[in-house]
């Protein structure tokens, strides 16, 4: 087997063998000392209090880490391959900011619709806003003036929101500031399962079209040339993205740098271009991110708990993305 495969192998096995313990880290710590036994009589009815520690507060926030921290990747992957942008993510972009507006029209208006009608109205507003980049994207002739335009569309769909916070009651204005810290500790084990399966389904969906990812990446005429269907890829990442970012926006909240950082640190450690092996190390490497970030959310050591999530992630994603602008200014 060829050196550099191998050594691939071994860096996602590595990603794989942190991400594991960290997991178990996350479920084994705690102000409530757990033990196994206490924990699996769960399954035969058990009404424990071990039990609903462990599978109501534990086990569904290490879930929804690991998948929001994965999807969220994946996005940035695929964002940053489509525009050829190695700063394009859900959140620079602004389809963060869609899936918040469509969040806050819901929560600030008093409407109560759920967990089906928070993640449909923030899907929406991601896909919103992703279309809207996308028909700009064709108009203009430079990455910069693609930013600005971002840039520009969080502006304006945070004012909305700060204009619906104005006038919004006093529960649900409290509700949406503490959706809009971010967190993994809020859903119900079944909405983190559903939420983990429909992050596989993308990863194993989008692996499939990794020849077509690795072709678009050397230009669309080349990419055509190889038989690639331009619209269909399109479709098909604004379609993936757009349902990941907002689904994970729903349940987790706006969280920072995740889609942003976690594609550039997976580039940091390889020379792997190729996406059949780019999609599975973004995604592992996504979930640990999200896990260790999630320390310091929980905070260890902490008397009332850690910091919120999005601080931690700014605090951890923002010195990555300068390092790689400073790296790629330096290689210049």
């Amino acid at each position: 087997m060829d050196r550099s495969v191998m050594a691939k192998q071994r860096l996602l096995l590595g990603f794989s063998v942190l991400l594991v313990l960290n997991a178990v880290g996350h479920l084994a710590w705690g102000p409530m000392e757990i033990s196994l036994w206490e924990a699996l009589t769960w399954a035969e009815g058990s009404n424990s209090v071990e039990s609903v520690v462990m599978y109501e507060v534990r086990l569904p926030r290490v879930l929804t880490a690991m998948a929001g921290g994965a999807g969220l990747a994946l996005s940035g992957l695929l964002l940053q391959t489509w525009f050829h942008n190695p700063l394009a993510g859900p959140s620079v972009l602004g389809i963060s900011s869609g899936a918040s507006m469509g969040v806050a029209l819901v929560v600030l208006s008093g409407w109560s619709w759920g967990w089906m009608g928070v993640s449909a109205s923030a899907t929406l507003g991601g896909l919103f806003s992703l279309m809207l980049i996308l028909g700009v994207s064709r108009r203009f002739s430079g990455v910069a003036a693609l930013l600005i335009f971002g840039l520009m569309l969080n502006y304006v769909l945070g004012a909305l929101v700060t204009v619906l916070q104005a006038e919004a009651q006093q529960d649900a204005l409290q509700q949406f500031v503490f959706w809009g810290m971010g967190t993994f500790g809020q859903a119900p084990l079944s909405v983190a399962a559903g939420l983990s399966i429909l992050v596989i389904i993308a990863g194993v969906w989008m692996l499939g079209k990794s020849r077509a990812l690795d072709a678009w990446t050397l230009g669309s005429l080349t990419a055509r040339s190889m038989g690639v269907h331009e619209g269909r890829l399109q479709w098909t990442v604004i379609g993936t993205t757009g349902i990941l970012a907002g689904c994970i926006t729903a349940i987790c909240g706006p969280v920072a740098f995740l889609g942003l950082a976690t594609p550039h640190l997976v580039r940091l450690v390889t020379s792997e271009r190729s996406h059949k092996r780019l999609i599975p190390l973004t995604i592992v490497a996504g979930s640990l991110l999200a896990l260790v970030a999630d320390w310091g959310v929980r905070g260890p050591g902490l008397d009332g708990g850690g910091w919120p999530l999005n601080a931690v992630l700014s605090l951890l994603g923002g010195p990555l993305v300068i390092w790689v602008l400073f790296r790629k200014t330096w290689n210049a």
